[in-house]
């Protein structure tokens, strides 16, 4: 083992662990048995040089995956990652693992995210792979939902249950500006996504910074919707409230637990526009929802998306934030910037307020466990994808770095 190398395939810090050393890009491999290494790791892939002067030939061979990173030793070399068994035909030596070891070993590495697999100072973890072979093309729901088990959002099978059955649910209250004063939510610096399956019903009629406020909350609801569709058996447990305002205010949809994606988007584009900028009517409209329709089963997640051309004063703010607090459960605030962020100061402070005030609330007010707090923030222009991963946990799988050992005089 003196002659090889590990190699890792992750960032320039990546390390794996291996019976209790670790082990990052370019350490020698003598201090590990060449015939113990695949067992001590698990679930793995091994690393070799190209043997194809054209990468797309390496597609379509489900023993191979071209790696499109650079990756020690010989960085300039191409490599691909390849499976236990094409490895060990290559070597010409015999396979010195078991059967039962050699099946699982063709196995994806890919680990479900959920909470319940990790460790702690009392558990010991109990990972829960994808049951399909090591490279497999991504499913998706439309492919059939298992009848035990889920489908993640990357396209991996499990057979626990999906984490977003098991998580903390919610009554998300979306607040979006629809200002159409020629200064403010018509500005055409932020456009409805482009390519999406509404983006010309969109288009249409709000080809501007309103249209992308409609297409993200498009996104979100969709991408919600995917992910509890690739569950057999799982209904929507969050809530959904929109509330539309201008110089006055209007709630469109009150505390929905049925409406699909497009059903919540008919009736924004069927809402119309207005003038004008309220900001405190509107946060008082969404504390009046959060209260009247307030659950001990559903923590309360704001999210008010504005160009930030209107101003609040910061007692409105510390008012919904107190009501929270005295009916059980602190709010979780998101104010979203759609244009300049020279008009960010009212959204980052109303943020901050919320922020402070979950910070501070009493540790027997309701306050949810570390991992089910989804903290306040304020952000400019959100990515959809990233809107739904981080209100609602819709996780993808886990992988831990991919590691081999290489022949580094190749």
């Amino acid at each position: 083992m003196s002659r090889t190398r590990w190699t890792i395939d992750g960032p320039d810090d990546a390390a794996l662990e291996v019976e209790g050393r670790r082990f990052s890009s370019d350490d020698e491999g003598a201090p590990m048995m060449c015939n113990l290494v695949c067992r001590a790791i698990g679930r793995h892939v091994h690393v070799d040089y190209c043997r194809s002067s054209d990468e797309t030939a390496c597609t379509g061979n489900d023993e191979i995956h071209h790696l499109k990173t650079r990756l020690q030793p010989n960085p300039n070399r191409p490599k691909d990652a390849i499976t236990h068994h094409l490895f060990w035909k290559r070597s010409g030596f015999k396979d010195p693992y078991s059967k039962e070891e050699q099946a699982m070993f063709a196995k994806c590495d890919a680990m479900c995210s959920g909470p319940e697999h990790t460790s702690d100072a009392n558990i010991v973890a109990q990972p829960s792979y994808c049951v399909l072979p090591m490279f497999h093309a991504a499913c998706a729901p439309s492919d059939g939902i298992p009848n035990l088990g889920y489908i993640s959002t990357d396209g991996h099978q499990f057979t626990c249950r999906n984490p977003i059955v098991m998580q903390q649910a919610y009554h998300v209250i979306f607040v979006a500006d629809r200002n159409h004063s020629s200064s403010s939510m018509t500005g055409r610096d932020r456009r409805p996504l482009p390519n999406t399956p509404v983006s010309a019903r969109i288009a249409a009629t709000s080809n501007n910074r309103y249209g992308a406020v409609l297409s993200s909350l498009y996104g979100f609801w969709s991408a919600r919707a995917a992910a509890i569709n690739s569950t057999a058996y799982a209904t929507r447990r969050d809530a959904y409230s929109v509330i539309l305002f201008d110089g006055r205010v209007v709630t469109v949809v009150t505390h929905d637990f049925s409406s699909n994606p497009d059903q919540l988007l008919d009736v924004l584009l069927n809402s119309g526009t207005g003038h004008g900028t309220d900001f405190t009517a509107a946060i008082m409209e969404a504390q009046a929802v959060m209260t009247r329709y307030w659950s001990t089963e559903r923590s309360p997640v704001i999210i008010f998306l504005s160009d930030g051309e209107g101003k609040l004063a910061d007692e409105t703010m510390h008012d919904l934030c107190r009501a929270s607090v005295q009916l059980g459960k602190s709010a979780s605030f998101h104010a979203v910037l759609f244009g300049s962020d020279r008009k960010s100061t009212t959204l980052r402070k109303m943020a901050d307020i919320a922020r402070a005030a979950q910070n501070n609330a009493p540790s027997g007010s309701g306050t949810l466990p570390a991992a089910a707090t989804i903290l306040s923030s304020y952000t400019q222009a959100l990515d959809t994808v990233q809107l739904t991963e981080t209100f609602l946990g819709i996780a993808e799988s886990l992988r831990k770095p991919r590691g081999a050992l290489m022949n580094s005089r190749r």
